[in-house]
């Protein structure tokens, strides 16, 4: 079983309002405590489609429709699970890059708390272990995912 804690990043499974079953990556978790009978109850913030609306609740030990974003070894991801961490390494690595976090826990608003220097410097560096490995892993998703960033980088 996963030990979750506030502000871990996670895969969710999901029930969209407009696509059906969907998979959500780079949620956040919003809160977490103790249960008897699930180990534990996470409370994660959900995509705007989701028909649970958010935050959403998930228990740890039911393997219901939730993961750490990086809970296998890098080498072991499969490429659409390298190029979303790939893709949230990269933002947080930008300047001025913040998160959402929930210091007052899953009833109240949530608050950006901006990285700092050494932070988005960490996350450079994982960003370019994450581009490295996805290259090598499926080179046709690598080109697929440096395409996305064309248009992006020619419009700056």
């Amino acid at each position: 079983m996963n030990e979750y804690e506030r502000g871990d990043r996670v895969a969710v499974l999901y029930l969209s309002k407009t696509n059906g079953t969907c998979l959500a990556y780079n949620r956040t978790v919003i809160d977490v405590e103790p249960h008897e009978k699930h180990g534990q109850r996470i409370w994660v913030n959900m995509p705007a489609d989701a028909a649970s609306g958010s935050p959403h609740d998930f228990f740890a030990n039911d393997h219901e429709g939730i993961w750490p974003m990086e809970d296998e070894p890098i080498e072991e991801q499969l490429p659409v699970r390298l190029a979303a961490n790939l893709d949230w390494y990269i933002e947080a690595a930008a300047p001025s890059s913040s998160r959402l976090t929930w210091p007052s826990g899953r009833g109240h608003l949530p608050v950006r708390v901006s990285f700092t220097e050494k932070a988005r410097a960490l996350h450079a560096r994982m960003a370019w272990l994450y581009m490295d490995q996805l290259r090598v892993a499926d080179p046709r998703a690598f080109e697929e995912w440096v395409a996305r960033y064309k248009p992006l980088s020619a419009s700056q």
